[in-house]
């Protein structure tokens, strides 16, 4: 069972869209996903189709296999929960004396029950990003092409640092840009600052901007309004032969390069493919 935390130095990144999707992605190839949303906004539970009344997840069940919630997708989850201001401080406190709450609850699981566990969290220095980053086998930066993502680097990565010092389960992180414009001068001059200053730490791909996305989104939200299963943001294939889009297509070598990496000797191969531009 392997640990994978998505992290971010901001806001508004698509880190939790990212998050969802890969783990339907894995779960497309036949692996066994277990997701936890640590964000206090909840909204994984929008692409999941869960029911919007409900209160249920991490803040009130903790992780066990009794807090489990089934999705239509392929994929296991434990939604972050509704609750109130009060009950959030209440538990961020409580994280904060116990930060390896996350941890020991995943290692109480049985191990063979999943492949990978995905971790969404908020972004920035919080209490959730370092019970994250005390579970996780590998971290995945999710940046932006732009100044304000590229500024966000050094702490992100300063943090996941602290937080994974002397631990040798842990691999390594690495940085994926998502919302990657096709036509756009300083995004691509930012990508390759990003791949100049940052090369041994970059996946090798891009997930270019979907304006579909925005769109299913929408749909996500109504669908759980209407309590039905909502689609998740992108419809993927197993390869990237046949692929509808340029983020289909992007997932598909991101699929392929994750695969590789979690397969190797060490779990993680600290040696990257080179960049696709």
């Amino acid at each position: 069972m392997q640990v994978i935390a998505f992290i971010s130095g901001k806001g508004g990144v698509g880190k939790t869209t990212l998050a969802v999707n890969v783990a339907v992605a894995l779960a497309q190839r036949k692996k066994r996903i277990l997701l936890i949303d640590l964000d206090p906004q909840n909204a994984q539970r929008l692409h999941l189709g869960m029911n919007p009344e409900e209160i249920a997840g991490l803040t009130r069940e903790g992780i066990s296999h009794t807090s489990i919630f089934d999705s239509p997708f392929g994929i296991q989850f434990i939604p972050f929960g509704r609750i109130s201001e009060a009950e959030q401080e209440d538990f961020e406190a409580e994280l904060k004396k116990h930060p390896t709450w996350v941890s020991d609850g995943i290692n109480a699981l049985n191990a063979d029950s999943f492949d990978f566990v995905v971790l969404d969290t908020p972004p920035g220095p919080t209490a959730y990003l370092q019970q994250a980053l005390a579970a996780a086998n590998r971290a995945l930066v999710v940046v932006l092409a732009d100044a304000a993502s590229y500024a966000t680097i050094p702490k992100i990565t300063s943090l996941v640092e602290q937080y994974t010092a002397g631990r040798t389960d842990f691999f390594g992180v690495n940085l994926l840009i998502n919302q990657m414009p096709i036509h756009n001068k300083l995004g691509h001059q930012v990508r390759s600052s990003l791949y100049a200053n940052y090369a041994e730490l970059m996946v090798p791909i891009a997930v270019h901007k979907d304006p579909r996305c925005r769109r299913h989104l929408a749909l996500s939200d109504l669908c759980s309004i209407m309590n039905r299963a909502a689609r998740p943001v992108w419809t993927f294939k197993a390869w990237p032969i046949g692929c509808s889009t340029a983020s289909n297509n992007d997932f598909a070598v991101f699929e392929i390069w994750f695969l590789a990496q979690t397969s190797s000797s060490s779990l993680f191969s600290r040696s990257f493919l080179p960049a696709i531009t």
